[in-house]
């Protein structure tokens, strides 16, 4: 048995800013340090190729964004919250203590401080999160990229040095923010054991009820039935990849501690063999799951 998960404009619109984010990166991270990305250039046939892409795949995000944007507002004026446990937009305090009540439930049942498993509705507290905080993180990315793709139409930006370094240090701290953050996301979406190698679910907008019963019980009892069969996924394979996203986003973490004789200046670290191992393990796991991605959604069209 299995029940409509998502629909095609969310799938379309996740399909379509998860990829074009994950270009972003793997376009615009090495700019950031390309004394340790510089085989990057190389791949997309040098740095002003790399850097047309990146503005391309600025382009995209800045649509699937305003898409999903326009989708989620207009959804809730006409249908109310449907099947999602988002009330009145996620603003009332009701919501956000109940979010955060669940957060702190599941913390602590996954820690083996809690014996019995939190009930989440369509969407648990990181799910929820991810919602809200993406398209602030990529407003902030698509107003910092674009005073510095257009210097002429902020003068009062890039005629100050230190406020246009500020504007610079501000987008490139938050791209570093977003590879953790897709590596994490990954890790606990699609990593997982039941989940490996790929969470289908959001590319065939299907979920099995039994999987449904067991991560989602309050939604179940309002979602549709469809038609489909359900695909068991087993393999231990996922902790050997877990395991690794775990090393990355470690090694990753070390990064800014390379930054701290210069502070910020330039967003300049050394050529620290840890700092070059964590940067180029990312975007080489960005890479993948691009590709994943791609398969995953045409998968997710003819299921």
């Amino acid at each position: 048995m299995m029940l409509k998960r998502f629909s095609w404009h969310q799938r379309l619109a996740h399909f379509v800013g998860s990829v074009s984010g994950m270009m972003l990166l793997i376009t615009g991270l090495p700019i950031m340090f390309p004394e340790h990305l510089g085989w990057v250039f190389g791949i997309f046939g040098g740095s002003t190729v790399t850097m047309f892409l990146h503005r391309v795949f600025a382009v995209i995000l800045i649509f699937s964004f305003a898409y999903f944007g326009t989708y989620f507002v207009l959804e809730r004026i006409v249908r109310g919250r449907g099947d999602s446990n988002i009330k009145n937009f996620g603003l009332s305090a009701e919501f956000i203590s109940e979010v955060v009540a669940g957060a702190v439930r599941d913390i602590l049942w996954t820690l083996g401080l809690r014996r019995e498993r939190p009930k989440f509705g369509k969407y648990d507290w990181i799910m929820v999160s991810d919602i809200y905080l993406l398209p602030v993180l990529a407003f902030i990315e698509i107003i910092t990229g674009t005073i510095m793709w257009f210097p002429r139409s902020f003068d009062f930006v890039t005629s100050n040095p230190g406020l246009f370094f500020v504007v610079r240090t501000i987008h490139a701290g938050v791209a570093f923010f977003l590879l953790l953050f897709v590596l994490a996301h990954a890790g606990i979406l699609h990593l997982t054991p039941g989940n490996f190698p790929i969470n289908m679910s959001i590319f065939s907008g299907k979920i099995s009820r039994r999987k449904a019963e067991v991560e989602h019980e309050k939604w179940v009892e309002v979602a549709e039935e469809v038609e489909g069969e359900e695909k068991k996924s087993s393999s231990k394979l996922c902790y050997v990849f877990g395991a690794i996203t775990i090393v990355n986003l470690i090694a990753l973490a070390y990064v800014p501690f390379a930054m701290r004789n210069e502070w910020l200046a330039g967003l300049r670290v050394s050529g620290d063999g840890i700092v070059t191992f964590a940067l180029g393990l990312g975007v080489v796991t960005l890479i993948v799951y691009v590709i994943a991605s791609v398969i995953a959604f045409v998968k997710g069209i003819k299921s």
